[in-house]
Parts: C-alpha cells; sequence; structure tokens
C-alpha cells in the first residue's frame, strides 16, 4: 500500500483559509534586489519575506467588493495594501479565471485520501507499523 503524498499547506492573510500551496498566490517583500517593494513569485521559490493570498481574495481586492476580505487584505499588507493591490490589478484576468477554476473544481481530492485497508487483508505485524 502506498503512502499518501504529502501537501504542503498555507494560510491565505486576508480569509485565514488553509489550502493547498499550489492553489495559493504567494507575494514577496524584498527579494534578491531587498528593497521594501511587494513582488509577485510565480515560482513560489523567491527568498525574501513571503505571504500567501487565495486567488479569491485577491480578485476581491482588486475590485474591492468584498468587506470581509478587503479587511483582512489591508490587515496583512497595512500601509502596503494600494501597492498591492496595483501589482495584483495587473493581472487580473489571471485571478478570474483561477477563481472560475477553483469554483469548477470538486470539493474533495480523491488522490490525497488514503486508503482505508479493507476485510480481506492480513493483520500486519506489530500493529500495522513499519511494514
Amino acid at each position: 500500500m502506498t503512502r499518501p503524498r504529502h501537501v504542503p499547506l498555507r494560510r491565505c492573510v486576508a480569509c485565514r483559509e488553509s489550502r493547498p500551496k499550489r492553489e495559493l498566490i504567494r507575494l514577496v517583500r524584498g527579494g534578491a534586489a531587498g528593497d521594501a517593494r511587494w513582488a509577485l513569485d510565480l515560482r513560489q521559490r523567491a527568498g525574501g519575506r513571503g505571504t500567501s493570498l487565495c486567488p479569491a481574495c485577491a480578485l476581491a481586492a482588486v475590485r474591492r467588493d468584498d468587506a470581509a476580505r478587503l479587511k483582512g487584505f489591508r490587515r496583512a499588507f497595512r500601509q502596503d495594501a494600494d501597492a498591492v493591490t496595483a501589482l495584483l490589478g495587473e493581472i487580473q484576468a489571471t485571478l478570474t479565471a483561477a477563481v472560475a477554476a477553483a469554483e469548477a473544481a470538486p470539493t474533495t481530492d480523491t488522490a490525497n485520501v488514503a486508503a482505508v485497508p479493507t476485510a480481506t487483508e492480513p493483520p500486519r505485524p506489530n500493529g500495522g507499523m513499519h511494514g
């Protein structure tokens, strides 16, 4: 029996919902240049102070349409909220497509669910540990 693959989780700074790392947008402050500006980290590997944001919260910040998400967004980015909103505005079409894809996707991921042993499997030694 194979073990399920570990899926790293990150928390959206605006809505505080945990999601798989791949579903979130990563923003990095500082980066290689060492400056204080925020930048998109498309590969999710850049150095610097990073934070994650779900596409729905990013789109809500750009459109300024959801008060609760906008409040969380402003809390997370403080004085840099307007600069980050402008940065996210540059990729608004991509955010819209990501939100639509997330809504169309099923809510459970069957690939990451551990298989439950059936009654036909013989019991394992050591209570099922190591082997």
